[in-house]
């Protein structure tokens, strides 16, 4: 009896649920949505990450820079075309171009026939005009000559800007320059994920030169530019092959193949619902410091579950022999059911208490914030 009391596995039934239920919560109370077990693990076990730019890197809130016109095209004329082309279109850049346009007091229409290209650009009818909107593949594809433009354009995207060719009715019209602004915690997430040994790359559909520019900010090395969106699963399964287990970060519809790919899918929470459905892992926050955080959070985990079934194997391996009498023969001694009985509680009191313990743990970047919070304002003397 005091053998099947002392050997029953109740410690080991806690080990592990008792931890994923407390790093869970710990994720919640710090905006990391782990939509399951399987995510928390995963997490824990990760080294590489790829950051999608548009609205991840960046805010998603670009803004017209420049109007580079030729062929007797006015800024205006150009500004207004665009803005008409990308007017039903969903892209950050797009609604940027239309913002930009109205800003300016430029009447916007509504275009006769419209056409998004993925990883090309836009076309559209209007008034009888063809407008296209897009990279130098779409003007290539369309036998559009861009001229001495491209000079202009390499200026532009050394300059960390994203630049789209505008052309009318098969003629170069000019470029549209727009710039995004990075958020304001990335270059501190990039710096942890290096220190904490985990690879970073940046992933776009953006030109190499403007990719490159962008990443040179965040201290970002690897970058995969011109990136087409049905394409982006097939880069994150070349690092897996590797033998990496990878990360993907982003927030729009064409980031969902790559989410799904990856070993842990993060979607940011201001992105869009099926980014958020793909993902393991929801930033609430949009705080892409908050990667970091799910990692910690999850190797913290991992390491709270390995403690607790080290300990609970410790106990049976110990209390076992010790029930079926292993020193009667030297001492004369047996465990009593009772006694039996309050080792085995415990052994689950103790798992326990060793898994709250994981209630105190911060991310990294928590305790900066509260040591921050915690440093007295210096107040100006009064003058006498």
């Amino acid at each position: 009896m005091t053998t099947l009391i002392i050997s029953c596995p109740c410690a080991l039934g806690l080990a592990t649920p008792s931890a994923i239920m407390a790093g869970t919560g710990k994720g919640a109370e710090n905006g990391i949505l782990f939509k399951g077990a399987d995510a928390v693990e995963a997490s824990s076990k990760l080294n590489a990450v790829i950051f999608d730019k548009t609205g991840t890197l960046t805010k998603g809130e670009p803004a017209v820079t420049d109007v580079y016109t030729i062929g007797g095209f006015a800024q205006d004329d150009v500004l207004r075309l665009a803005a008409i082309t990308e007017k039903s279109s969903e892209h950050p850049l797009g609604e940027s171009i239309v913002r930009g346009a109205k800003e300016k007091g430029l009447s916007v229409g509504d275009t006769d026939d419209f056409e998004a290209i993925p990883g090309h650009g836009v076309r559209a009818s209007y008034q009888g005009q063809t407008i296209l909107l897009g990279n130098r593949r779409l003007m290539q594809q369309q036998n559009v000559d861009i001229g001495n433009l491209n000079e202009k354009m390499e200026q532009f995207e050394g300059e960390g800007k994203t630049a789209m060719l505008i052309a009318v009715d098969s003629k170069a019209a000019g470029i549209i320059a727009v710039a995004d602004i990075l958020k304001e915690n990335a270059k501190v997430a990039v710096e942890r994920l290096q220190k904490m040994g985990v690879q970073v790359a940046m992933i776009t559909g953006d030109n190499r030169r403007t990719a490159e520019a962008i990443a040179r900010q965040v201290g970002i090395t690897t970058v995969l530019a011109e990136v087409l969106p049905q394409d982006k699963a097939a880069e994150v399964i070349k690092l897996q092959e590797k033998g990496l287990k990878v990360a993907m970060v982003g927030d729009g519809i064409n980031d969902a193949p790559a989410l799904a790919q990856a070993d842990v899918g993060i979607a940011i929470g201001s992105g869009t619902d099926v980014a958020k459905e793909t993902g393991d892992i929801i930033l609430i926050k949009s705080d892409i410091r908050d990667v970091v955080g799910a990692i910690e959070i999850g190797r913290a985990t991992m390491r709270k579950i390995k403690q607790n079934l080290v300990w609970a194997f410790v106990y049976n391996i110990t209390g076992i022999p010790l029930a079926a009498g292993i020193l009667y023969p030297f001492t004369g001694l047996l465990v009593s059911p009772e006694l039996a009985s309050f080792f085995m509680a415990m052994s689950s009191v103790s798992v326990t208490l060793n898994t709250l313990l994981l209630k105190r743990y911060q991310p990294s970047f928590r305790k900066d914030q509260l040591k921050t919070s915690a440093q007295p304002v210096s107040q100006p003397q009064t003058a006498r």
